[in-house]
């Protein structure tokens, strides 16, 4: 396991840091993970957090496995996201939500090669990705909500703050240099998106197998 410093304190997923578009997102991480995996299915959580997403997803019926480097927050395994301690192939879904933004940039690829060489199907990855604007979620009876945005990408340098190396839309970080270090990991990118309401955080739900469905 790579020696890292803690970068998030346990007290920090307390109220405040739980905005409701913060919520909103475990929604969609969890909701990400049950399309793309059969009840039952085998998921590892990288980077648990408070445990809303492990719980949403353990309520849909879904065999969830979590692992973290920072014992305090209580993970199943131990490990570094580069140096996963699963074997090959072992997991169904693997989801790192708000996770390789903590690693150095040079570090980014070989996590990705670690996500893909313990999964036998999807993987999901969320980054921080900032957006100077507004969003707009609207819901209508009998269909499925639709967000909206306007706005732009927060195209300034960035400086590590104690947490984050990089952030995706950042200057020298844009979407398509994380596109092609993605794809070259052997990757194909299913689909991405932002969340509405979220202004900060974009999906790629990746396919670890190169198919169209990783089930």
């Amino acid at each position: 396991m790579a020696d890292r410093p803690t970068q998030v304190n346990a007290d920090s997923y307390r109220r405040r840091y739980m905005s409701l578009p913060r919520m909103i997102t475990h929604w969609h991480q969890a909701s990400e993970v049950a399309e793309a995996t059969r009840p039952g299915g085998k998921v590892l959580e990288i980077g648990p957090g408070a445990g809303h997403t492990t719980w949403l997803m353990r309520q849909w019926g879904l065999d969830v496995t979590t692992l973290d480097f920072d014992e305090s927050v209580k993970p199943d395994i131990i490990g570094d996201v580069t140096a996963i301690p699963c074997k090959d192939k072992a997991y169904d879904c693997v989801l790192a939500a708000e996770v390789l933004e903590h690693i150095p940039f040079p570090e980014f690829a070989k996590a990705l090669a670690e996500l893909g060489r313990i999964c036998r199907g999807t993987v999901i990855v969320t980054l921080p990705a900032p957006f100077v604007g507004g969003s707009a979620l609207l819901n209508f009876s009998g269909l499925n909500a639709r967000g909206f945005f306007l706005g732009l990408p927060y195209w300034i340098a960035h400086k590590f703050d104690g947490q984050h190396y990089w952030e995706l839309g950042k200057r020298g970080y844009g979407i398509r240099r994380i596109r092609r270090v993605i794809q070259e990991q052997g990757f194909r990118i299913a689909k991405e998106f932002r969340p509405a309401p979220s202004l900060f955080c974009y999906f790629f739900v990746l396919s670890a197998t190169g198919t169209d469905d990783g089930r």
